[in-house]
């Protein structure tokens, strides 16, 4: 890993705000803070009603850190590889690092710390000012809030949420329950008042110069909100189906809408004066630290996958070749003819994906095949959906026909490009058999499998998202590691669930941070179940 920064060119955003970016680097623990974390200072409640969006700039470049190394350590060095899209070829920390299990504590501190310090102070300089005010800003923050909590829940489980700037210097943790309890009231806030201020505002854009996502339209965040909880609903299907029926269908029928076509996609986009080198082809062509992940390998040249071309480059053999999880690695030479990440034409300044299309369509056929009211489609249309709108998406449309009526396909073999010992032949347990085409004549889990491994496909490249999906239904099909090194706290089977609570927690936070082990239903380890992350799938 490389310690190399690449500072966020709006320097409006530091001198205003005065919540700065924390430093790091991999040999040492994160900074602490100078001040309570979970309150604000009297100098930031001075900034008049001008300042709002200034507050809200910072929280739309941390969802994916803009900071290249931060990004590696946020979500690079664990989602992103526990998804199964990527695998680094470094090999980090004597060779003993997330990639096996050998958990770095200094590394896994930043989902956490970036969340607080970039997302939830800046929303708390927000609430406090817009409620009255400003509530259209209050809700577009509220949306944001949601769209990079969750992400920061999904990695720890329970966290401070709901006392958060009442006051103390330390808080107590919620349980994952009371979370995704208080993003639906966050939501449910931000589509009622965005609803009303658009009826009583016709054509207003008053978030405009402060908007990354969507030029200050807020039909456009009205259909990114309810997307947002249709995500958030099927999360927690399987653990409060009631509930989750609920929202689902709240958000589905709302008269909003949410993304139907790829030009409701949320991506953070370098405007209106921000400049920002995307984190992952850094992370890719500067650093040389990641490369495909052996699972991407499998399915989609088994798949005959048109997207492969697109998703990444092929190696000096002109093949694409990835990195099993977990593999002992000893030098980077090892694996140098990995596969890359392909960024296209617009490499480094590639905008920064928050959600698509495609993952809606594929949301709403889960919903459809529990039976909930998806808006009158079934699985098989929703499915097929969400194939053409992530083959548009990556303009490889041409291909939509054949693939989709694929029925033979399967995920293909894996040859490991330094060992043979790492192979997985055809047949093996850790090889999918599901091909493309729908079979409305499928069991359920077949279906669902056929439904989260296109979803899964379309996600890329987030793997945060990915890998919650493939802890909450075990699809698609992973490779376990090679090499186990947990010291037994994570199952080899059964993977990594989670990362343990922040170690800056435990210096600064210890009473509450403690009682929180109390709120998961296992020791405070990687191999622990967040709520929502049943044993038993259904």
């Amino acid at each position: 890993m490389k310690t190399k920064k690449t500072p966020i060119k709006h320097w409006l955003l530091l001198s205003v705000i005065g919540i700065v970016l924390f430093q790091t680097s991999c040999t040492k623990d994160f900074e602490k803070y100078n001040t309570n974390r979970y309150n604000a200072t009297d100098s930031l409640l001075k900034i008049d009603g001008e300042g709002l969006g200034t507050f809200m700039l910072p929280m739309q470049l941390s969802i994916f850190s803009t900071t290249n190394y931060l990004y590696q350590l946020q979500q690079n060095l664990n989602a992103d590889i526990y998804s199964g899209y990527m695998m680094s070829g470094d090999p980090f920390n004597g060779g003993v690092n997330n990639t096996n299990y050998g958990l770095v504590t200094g590394w896994n501190t930043a989902p956490f710390n970036i969340g607080f310090q970039n997302i939830m102070a800046n929303w708390l300089q927000v609430s406090k000012r817009a409620a009255v005010s400003s509530p259209d800003y209050l809700a577009i923050a509220n949306i944001l809030k949601v769209e990079a909590m969750h992400r920061v829940t999904d990695v720890y489980g329970p966290m401070p949420y709901t006392s958060f700037g009442k006051g103390g210097f330390t808080t107590p943790y919620d349980s994952q329950e009371v979370i995704y309890n208080t993003f639906f009231t966050e939501l449910d806030f931000a589509i009622k008042t965005l609803t009303q201020y658009i009826k009583t505002n016709p054509g207003a854009k008053p978030f405009q110069p402060y908007d990354l996502v969507y030029n200050g339209d807020y039909r456009q965040w009205l259909k990114f909100a309810n997307s947002l909880k249709l995500r958030l609903a099927i999360r927690i299907a399987m653990v409060n189906p009631t509930l989750a029926k609920t929202k689902a269908e709240e958000a589905v029928n709302d008269p909003n809408g949410l993304f139907t076509t790829n030009g409701d996609n949320a991506f953070v986009h370098a405007v209106n004066g921000v400049t920002f080198t995307n984190s992952l082809w850094s992370i890719t062509y500067e650093y040389g630290d990641i490369n495909m992940g052996a699972p991407m390998e499998c399915y989609l040249k088994g798949f005959n996958d048109p997207r492969l071309p697109v998703y990444f480059k092929p190696n000096s053999a002109n093949q694409y070749r990835g990195i099993r999880n977990g593999v002992a690695i000893t030098s980077t030479k090892q694996y140098a003819d990995a596969s890359l990440l392909n960024f296209g034409t617009t490499n480094a300044t590639t905008p920064i994906q928050l959600m698509a299309a495609s993952e809606v369509s594929f949301l709403k056929a889960e919903g459809a095949l529990r039976g909930w009211n998806m808006g009158g489609g079934t699985p098989s249309s929703f499915y097929n959906d969400g194939i053409a709108l992530s083959f548009d998406l990556n303009g490889v449309s041409g291909n939509l026909s054949n693939y989709a009526n694929d029925a033979t396909s399967t995920e293909a073999p894996y040859t490991d490009l330094a060992s043979a010992t790492n192979n997985l032949p055809a047949g093996s347990p850790y090889l999918s058999t599901i091909t493309i085409k729908w079979d409305e004549g499928a069991t359920y889990q077949k279906k669902l499998e056929r439904i989260i491994t296109q979803k899964w496909l379309g996600l890329w490249p987030d793997g945060e998202e990915a890998w919650a999906e493939f802890r909450r239904t075990n699809y698609p099909v992973l490779m376990p590691v090679v090499v186990n090194n947990s010291q037994g706290t994570i199952s080899t089977t059964d993977f990594i669930r989670r990362i343990p609570f922040s170690q800056d927690e435990y210096n600064n936070n210890k009473a509450e941070v403690t009682k929180a082990v109390t709120l998961l239903n296992g020791p405070d380890n990687g191999g622990t179940r967040l709520w929502w992350d049943l044993k038993v799938k259904n």
